[in-house]
């Protein structure tokens, strides 16, 4: 679909706002004819752009309904990928005085690489379709407690749909079934409940899961439930192929970044990751592209998920060394939930997502006043003092079993966290606070990072692009610049973040 038309009308809009505010007398009738002209232009712009998306959808699906009906391609599933490994916790002990535990003069620490992560397209424009009408077939779908909303949504009430696939060819029929006019209402409330509180995709792949399960009136994942949460995510322009593996229908997705710990294939170069991470060493696949225009499921959170009033209560994380900076934490029992569901990516995206709307601004009002007249070095290291000490630190595999990066809010809520999860959510501050550039040191057992400032430091620092980025490690006790005797001589992987 062609937006330079869209554009150049909605320039010509705005050219019309202040041009009438000067218009002369006469004018103005031939100019309330031109805006008319520009209005009704407008209008049927969008009219034609409604009537391309319905035929692209109409083909689309009978693309899918016949592709259902043709031979599956069997196959063996590429094992998961596993996470960068941290097999030995690093935890160092204070020193009564820091201050005097950087170099008096510059040291270069040495870089085995610098990683410049794969460019995550930013989320599209939803694709949305018309809004149907309300009749007297449909019945009301009611979600409770989607991380903490309520939901009602109209479905039809004269489609059935089989809980259990026979056979392959069974799910072109149910996919006809869908395309049905009776179903418009319920992917039309489903694509306006994502638009209404901003869900990311992720998200919005967790709210049709739950819809698709109310309306097939299970309480387990089923093959109806894969086939119409499909569905919908289909007629909202993400992308997916279906799995059978002999046992029962699955779905697989492709992300917009890469993903750890789900078994996955390729198809028309795109990893598609199975959902529900199934073992069996064979399956088959529904393996053809319906349209290039669909879009990977995008895993980077660019807004807050918005929340209700879910808070169960607050607590204070002060500084140790600069007992000034306290910030009253709100603890969102919902937003943990969904954060724990995630998808396990690499760290820079867990270091892009924002903070809720209520923990930025406990953030922005403790720490603003404070760094206000405050030199670089020393902003940078009342942030990373406050990361290194207002935390226990607790191993991944002792507290959950498994390596889990944290999300900024999640360290914030939970009592206790580790050297990745610190990283994160210092690398986070340190852009939001200072709007200094800032690295992940990526080392065999241990993450650190490290800040670009604008003027020269003594101290530890890694070279990227020929700029020095000074070591900031926020597990340890130590002020910017400093580099604990296991990592002196190692080489870091640089992680960029953006």
């Amino acid at each position: 679909m062609n937006c330079s038309r869209n554009l150049t009308i909605l320039a010509a809009g705005i050219v019309m706002v202040f041009a009438a505010q000067s218009v002369p007398a006469q004018s103005r009738a031939d100019f309330e004819e031109y805006a008319a002209r520009e209005r009704q232009a407008f209008a049927n712009f969008k009219a034609e752009r409604q009537a391309e998306f319905n035929r692209y959808r109409e083909q689309y699906n009978r693309d899918i309904i016949k592709y259902l009906s043709e031979e599956w391609k069997r196959i063996t599933p590429n094992r998961q990928i596993t996470p960068p490994q941290k097999p030995k916790p690093f935890v160092p002990k204070p020193d009564a005085d820091d201050s005097k535990a950087v170099p008096e003069a510059p040291v270069e620490m040495p870089v085995q690489s610098i990683v410049t992560p794969k460019a995550v397209q930013p989320a599209s424009e939803p694709i949305m379709i018309s809004r149907p009408k309300t009749d007297s077939s449909q019945k009301t779908i009611r979600i409770e407690s989607f991380y903490g909303n309520n939901f009602t949504l109209r479905c039809s009430n004269k489609v059935e749909i089989s809980h259990k696939i026979n056979g392959l060819s069974d799910i072109a029929s149910i996919w006809k079934k869908l395309t049905a006019q009776e179903f418009e209402p319920l992917v039309y409330d489903c694509q306006q409940a994502r638009e209404k509180y901003h869900f990311c995709d992720w998200m919005y792949y967790l709210f049709i899961q739950k819809v698709a399960r109310a309306v097939t009136q299970t309480t387990e994942s089923s093959d109806a439930e894969t086939i119409l949460t499909a569905y919908i995510l289909a007629q909202s322009g993400i992308d997916f192929r279906f799995v059978h593996n002999d046992q029962r229908l699955l779905l697989a997705l492709p992300f917009s970044t890469q993903v750890y710990g789900l078994r996955y294939f390729k198809s028309d170069n795109r990893d598609f990751y199975i959902i529900g991470n199934d073992h069996t060493s064979s399956c088959q696949i529904m393996d053809r592209s319906f349209c290039k225009e669909a879009s990977p499921l995008n895993l980077r959170i660019s807004t807050p998920q918005r929340q209700p009033d879910t808070k169960s209560g607050s607590k204070t994380l002060t500084s140790k060394k600069y007992p000034e900076i306290r910030v009253n934490i709100t603890n969102d029992k919902a937003l943990m939930d969904f954060y724990s569901s995630y998808p396990h990516m690499g760290w820079q995206e867990y270091s892009l997502a924002p903070l809720s709307e209520a923990n930025t601004e406990s953030i922005m009002k403790a720490f603003s006043p404070i760094l206000k007249n405050k030199s670089e070095e020393d902003a940078v290291n009342m942030i990373l003092n406050f990361v290194q000490t207002a935390f226990s630190y607790g191993y991944d595999n002792e507290i959950w079993g498994c390596d889990r990066p944290f999300f900024a809010d999640e360290t914030l809520y939970y009592p206790q966290s580790d050297c990745e999860d610190r990283s994160i959510l210092f690398s986070y501050l340190i852009r939001q606070l200072t709007n200094l550039d800032v690295v992940l040191l990526h080392y065999p057992s241990h993450l650190a990072t490290a800040v670009r400032l604008n003027s020269n430091l003594p101290g530890a620092y890694v070279l990227v692009n020929g700029q020095k980025y000074f070591v900031c490690d926020p597990t340890g006790y130590k002020p910017i610049g400093y580099a604990y005797d296991e990592f002196k001589n190692v080489e870091a992987k640089v992680i960029k973040i953006q």
